[in-house]
């Protein structure tokens, strides 16, 4: 098998090829595995990169190493080829695909991560791309998309950046009138955020999903009406934590304004405007909308040692 290691020099707060490609070189010889190094120079080069190695044939292991937008990348470009595994070498600003087997340190061990244990898991097929954790509509996503202008100010680091883009979405017009359909039935009125989870996490540690199964073949549905300035707060933080959802039904104190399915397809589309924030994998552009549909077992995704064991050895079937 040969290990390919794709690296996003711009992701995270340091140039990854002047720290991380040296211990790549130095873990990957130690092991004596044929490798190569890939150095990304623009979007979309990552799925160039992993489409170029998957569709030889052979096998392959194809490492992310930046942040969630990476990985998505590499995921599409390995997608469908069975004969390429992808693994996940976390050095981005979110990191959040990797919270649903651990932390970002499990796979930041090189030497685990070589000899670690492919899994299959599902995707999410989202507008004309992949999802690996979660897409989304809403206030989450027009925040995001928000960050990268204040990020150019001087001392705007990413908490500060993400702060004054809160505060700028909230003196705007709140909610908005969209058409959501879920496995067939349809849904109208104003909504905060509609998410279509895989995953756990997204948002750098927002636990939107906390019951969220990356095998089991379906998506968590997190639906939120539009609400008062004064009580988004409240919920935002209990969303952030995972407390909005108990024994699989949303709690009481949310249940006048949040709807949790489970579902196989997803469609979100805007009632008063021709585009709205799409959020994929941390990934944020106008869009007609979201569609969006399970796509089971799709993947082959890489858990380093210590992480199969204790993950692997739980629930996962190892990749055939």
């Amino acid at each position: 098998m040969k290990h390919v290691f794709i690296v996003n020099p711009v992701s995270g707060k340091a140039d990854a090829s002047l720290y991380l490609v040296p211990k790549l070189i130095e873990a990957a010889e130690q092991a004596g595995v044929e490798y190569a190094v890939e150095l990304t120079r623009c979007p979309r080069h990552a799925v160039e990169l992993a489409q170029q190695y998957a569709q030889g044939g052979e096998a392959v292991r194809l490492y992310a190493c930046g942040g969630d937008g990476t990985l998505n990348e590499v995921l599409r470009g390995a997608y469908p080829y069975r004969n390429a595994e992808v693994a996940s070498v976390p050095c981005g600003s979110g990191n959040d695909f990797v919270r649903n087997f651990g932390s970002a340190d499990d796979f930041l061990k090189l030497e685990d991560n070589l000899t670690g244990t492919a899994v299959p898991i599902d995707l999410i097929a989202v507008n004309d791309g992949i999802s690996a954790a979660i897409c989304s509509v809403g206030i989450d996503s027009e925040v995001a998309y928000g960050i990268p202008k204040y990020r150019r100010l001087p001392l705007c680091g990413g908490q500060m950046a993400y702060n004054i883009s809160i505060v700028e979405r909230l003196l705007r017009p709140i909610g908005k009138k969209m058409r959501i359909t879920v496995d067939g039935e349809t849904l109208t009125g104003n909504y905060l955020i509609a998410a279509v989870c895989n995953g756990a996490t997204y948002g750098g540690g927002y636990l939107a999903a906390p019951m969220s199964d990356l095998q089991d073949g379906t998506l968590d549905i997190i639906i939120v009406k539009k609400i008062s300035r004064l009580r988004i707060a409240g919920v935002l933080s209990k969303y952030k934590n995972g407390l909005h959802l108990q024994n699989g039904e949303v709690v009481p104190a949310f249940s006048d304004i949040m709807e949790y399915r489970r579902a196989h397809s997803v469609c979100v589309e805007p009632m008063e405007a021709d585009r709205i924030i799409v959020n994929i994998d941390g990934e944020c552009a106008p869009a007609a909308g979201l569609s969006a549909r399970v796509l089971p077992m799709a993947a082959r995704f890489v858990l380093p040692v210590p992480v199969y064991a204790a993950f692997g050895g739980k629930k996962a079937v190892a990749a055939e």
